[in-house]
């Protein structure tokens, strides 16, 4: 048989010779029903196997469509059931016991009459049946001999040989006896009494270690009816009479039947010896209970015993059913998943404080009720959808739709799934690894989306900071933890094939401790994850504890009664705990009971016994790691890389030193702008006057000038002459005037003051002529140098005036003093605003040529060099290169949170304008050529020759 075919349990109803077959292809299930004896084969699609298996149950046509609709979510059709019977008669697959099944009567009376109240076989003719699939193209035996050879049990005859076949609804035990052709089949539980027979000499002996092992007790009569048919099948060698419990049967007695020796039946003797007679075919009076597979066990929903608190909402197939189909495509995000993960690492790494700070501030603004509602409809309702979306395409039942208590007061939503025992391995890991992948990728896209919209800080970015916090805790604290009984736990029991996965950890840790012995529990890895579990188990406990009191403290202001509850709480949950992890051991103690009469010797297939497999020795992983070895020394051109930030070349603030009325904004702001381009007009009204006032100034100092370069004209020479012609006139009358008056005083003809006034009036005439005098030599001689360069001077002062006049006047217009790009917006709401002196009004850049500043770490700074070529990529234009070259290298080295950087000034031609001030990315700095291994061991290079050579004495 090939991997895809798996040998299953046979229906009910069915002749024992045949066997049954899953064949799984992709998608698709078949089964197929081989007949051993005829060397027939017969196919089977899954709704058809499904009603054979359910007939057991079913005894009604209402029963069984009801229990199709359950399964397929379709209906289904008597003429179904109809066509499908006929076929099993017309192949002649129904045995005698269908006559009692009343679907099946009307069918097998077809091949049964009943004689004497017995089914008897009515005659057959030959069918032709198509051969047997390539799979299942093996020798037919007359036996159902299949799966793997083990340990025959002791007290058994040689010549017998014993076999193991692992089916769904568990392993199936079979003793082939090839001297007579004949094959006898045991269940688990008369198996391992056999196994187990050679350590236990007495019945209460026996009956502890099968409580030990199956959890509950087995009686006298049912060990006596199995020791009965083995010696009525002679299967019992000479050393079963050497065992207390199997002497009585192994004896052999006979009796006398028609004058020949026969021996006696130890079955039918111990029938006569029972009263009531028992059954003739050995059964256990308590079925054992039945192990769930890995990835089942313990899985609320999947497990009974796990859901038992579990309140159902509605019925989610008909919605699944229309869901599946649309959310299929979705699957194939699961190839994205790796690059997510490894952006959200990488941000993480590189802003974790940020994330940290903001995911306090969040933490700080939401009550613990808020976060359980939020993970209740988002995180929780989503990964129960992906998981019930799952289950449904594996043709499970998923039933109710129900809401459950996690650590028994925390709300979840969970899916009831019926058939989950039937799930494949693989399924099983599909199932928990799609709710981990779910929880993985929302995790990652949120870290994305949160660094994408950090900057807006609104509900959208608070909404994917919760998904990062519900996201991460749950991947750490449960989901994503495999310490925790999770997907991620699940994912791992299914992996290892492994039910009791913390059962048989926790008594290997016990084992170690005490000197257990049971030696297959003893290792030492899983000793290991024992004690992290539990540890993490413990601390766990203590930490929620620890937050729940200073929430009782702090928020309720409970005081000393917070105390008591906080003890008490934490001491339940460590005992709780404490039940739990001896609970795992025992469980586990049950299921390996004795194990060491049970270790098998395996026969692989395809190998007889005495063979040993040899493997041929594979040239394509030998080819492969010499590639990957000559690989290592190809060059390598090592980059220097690092966080840039965008910086203009020139940028300029513009104001002025005229305080006036912004009276005109030609322009709002965001615009490109030539240089000279006027962007704003002050009023003007002020330095126009003074203008004007400087410009009469200006005119009348030139006519001044003018006036002095003139001289002397005889005009004025004239006029100084006539002045000083009438100023002797007069010095004369006054000379004259005051001698006559002097004798008339001293006759006392005129008073004092006469006399004086007249004498003072000639000395005033006398001045007034030699003031004359000069004049008209002044005005003889005209104009000096000195008076001209002065009047000149005074000129030049004025139109100096006159020009920071103007110079102020054109500073009233606000110019563009480069080509570059307005920085300010809404310009146009400053018309009519009064702008102070000094005030700034607008910025304006250069971004032609861009400054790109590179923190480059501190150990990569001896591969930049000056001239070096930088490549960068920013976040806004990801798919997009810019080029540059290195122009300064920092002298200092700047302290990070996150390490020591050097920072790299760079220039980079940006003519299209599409970079932007303040733009961040990665860039990386042209560095060395060197070998691949070099590449990438810079990290341990680096450690072995700073940090392990710092070590050295």
């Amino acid at each position: 048989m090939s991997e895809q075919t798996r040998k299953i349990v046979l229906p009910a109803y069915l002749m024992r010779r045949c066997e049954a077959f899953r064949i799984v292809k992709g998608d698709e299930t078949s089964y197929l029903l081989r007949d051993k004896l005829l060397g027939r084969t017969h196919d089977f699609d899954a709704q058809q196997f499904f009603i054979l298996e359910a007939l057991p149950g079913v005894e009604s046509m209402e029963k069984l469509q009801s229990v199709f609709k359950d399964r397929f979510d379709q209906p289904l059709k008597p003429s179904t059931v109809d066509e499908l019977f006929r076929s099993l008669v017309e192949r002649k697959l129904l045995d005698e016991a269908a006559l009692s099944h009343p679907l099946l009567a009307p069918y097998a009376r077809d091949l049964f009459d009943v004689v004497d109240g017995k089914p008897v076989a009515k005659p057959t003719e030959p069918v032709v049946e198509p051969e047997l699939p390539q799979e299942l193209a093996e020798p037919a035996v007359p036996r159902p001999v299949a799966g793997q050879k083990i340990v025959l049990p002791a007290y058994l005859v040689r010549r017998v040989k014993a076999y193991r076949n692992e089916t769904p609804a568990g392993n199936v035990y079979y003793i082939s006896d090839d001297l007579h052709d004949r094959t006898f089949s045991f269940e688990p539980w008369q198996f391992f009494v056999l196994e187990v027979l050679p350590g236990c000499e007495t019945l209460e002996k026996l009956q502890s270690v099968f409580q030990d092992r199956f959890g509950h007790a087995v009686t006298r009569e049912e060990l006596e009816m199995l020791f009965a048919s083995l010696a009525d099948r002679k299967l019992f060698d000479a050393s079963a009479l050497k065992h207390p419990l199997l002497k009585p049967f192994a004896l052999r007695t006979f009796e006398v039947v028609d004058g020949k020796a026969v021996q006696k039946s130890q079955v039918d003797r111990l029938s006569a010896d029972a009263s009531p007679a028992p059954a003739a075919v050995p059964a256990v009076a308590a079925a054992p209970v039945k192990e769930l597979p890995a990835g089942v066990r313990d899985v609320a929903g999947l497990d009974t015993e796990a859901t038992s608190r579990m309140w159902p909402l509605f019925d989610p197939r008909p919605l699944l059913k229309v869901m599946v189909p649309v959310l299929s495509p979705l699957r194939y995000l699961a190839y994205a998943l790796p690059v997510l993960v490894i952006m959200a690492l990488m941000l993480i790494g590189k802003f974790g404080d940020l994330l940290v700070k903001d995911l306090h501030d969040l933490h700080g603004r939401r009550s613990l009720i808020e976060h359980v509602l939020f993970v209740l409809f988002t995180l929780n309702l989503g990964a129960t959808i992906v998981m019930a979306c799952i289950a449904h395409s594996y043709k499970a039942a998923v039933e109710r739709f129900c809401i459950t208590l996690y650590v028994g007061f925390i709300p979840r939503f969970v899916n009831r799934i019926v058939g989950g025992e039937r799930f494949t391995r693989k399924q099983l890991m599909a199932l928990h690894g799609g709710n981990l992948m779910f929880r993985v990728f929302v995790f990652s896209a949120a870290v994305i989306a949160w660094y994408n919209t950090r900057d807006l800080q609104g509900s959208s970015h608070d909404f994917v900071l919760a998904l990062v916090l519900t996201a991460g805790a749950s991947l750490v604290l449960e989901t994503g933890n495999p310490l925790m009984k999770g997907s991620a736990y699940f994912l791992l029991a299914a992996y290892l094939n492994e039910p009791h996965l913390r059962g048989k950890a926790y008594k290997a840790l016990m084992n170690k401790m005490k000197a257990g012995v049971y030696q297959q529990a003893d290792s030492t890895v899983l000793s290991i994850y024992a004690l992290l579990f539990i540890t993490y188990a413990f601390a766990l406990v203590a930490f929620v504890t620890f937050g729940l009191g200073q929430w009782l403290m702090g928020h309720l202001a409970l005081g000393g009664s917070a105390v008591i509850l906080t003890v008490g709480l934490l001491a339940f949950l460590f005992w709780r705990n404490y039940v739990n992890l001896k609970k795992f051991g025992d469980a586990y103690e049950r299921a390996v009971q004795f194990e060491m009469w049970r270790k098998r010797t395996l026969l692989d297939k395809g190998a007889a016994e005495g063979e040993v497999k040899t493997e041929k020795p594979s040239y394509w992983r030998r080819a492969a790691l010499l590639c990957v070895f000559a690989a290592m020394f190809i060059p390598y051109p090592y980059e220097a890389t690092g966080t840039f930030s965008l910086y203009p070349t020139r940028k300029q603030v513009l104001s002025t030193d005229t305080p006036g009325l912004v009276e005109e904004v030609f322009f709002d702001g965001g615009e490109s702008v030539k240089q000279g381009t006027v962007l704003a007009r002050l009023a003007t009204q002020d330095q126009q006057a003074l203008i004007k006032v400087s410009d009469a100034q200006i005119e009348e100092q030139k006519a001044v000038i003018a006036d002095l370069k003139a001289r002397p004209r005889p005009e004025e020479v004239r006029l100084a002459e006539q002045a000083l012609e009438v100023a002797r006139s007069r010095e004369k009358f006054s000379r004259e005037k005051a001698p006559r008056l002097e004798k008339l005083f001293r006759v006392g003809a005129v008073t004092m003051e006469e006399y004086e006034a007249a004498r003072k009036d000639h000395e005033t005439d006398q001045m007034q002529v030699n003031e004359k005098l000069a004049a008209l030599a002044l005005a003889k001689t005209g104009s000096t140098k000195e008076q001209i360069a002065a009047a000149e001077a005074k000129l030049v002062s004025l139109q100096e005036q006159r020009g920071a006049h103007v110079a102020k006047l054109d500073r009233t217009l606000l110019r563009m003093p480069f080509d570059g790009n307005i920085l300010t917006l809404h310009l146009k709401d400053r018309t009519n605003s009064y702008l102070d002196k000094g005030q700034p009004f607008v910025s304006v850049e250069y971004t032609g040529t861009i400054t790109a500043e590179l923190e480059v770490a501190e150990s990569d700074v001896q591969y930049v060099k000056t001239d070096s070529v930088i490549r960068i990529r920013p976040a806004a234009y990801f798919d997009r290169e810019f080029v540059g070259k290195v122009a300064t290298i920092d002298r200092n080295v700047t302290a990070k949170s996150f390490g020591n950087v050097v920072k790299v000034l760079a220039t980079v031609e940006n003519p299209d304008g599409l970079l932007k001030t303040g733009m961040t990315g990665e860039g990386k700095v042209a560095g060395p050529t060197m070998p691949v291994w070099q590449a990438f061991s810079q990290a341990l290079l680096r450690f072995l020759r700073v940090q392990a050579w710092s070590w050295l004495p």
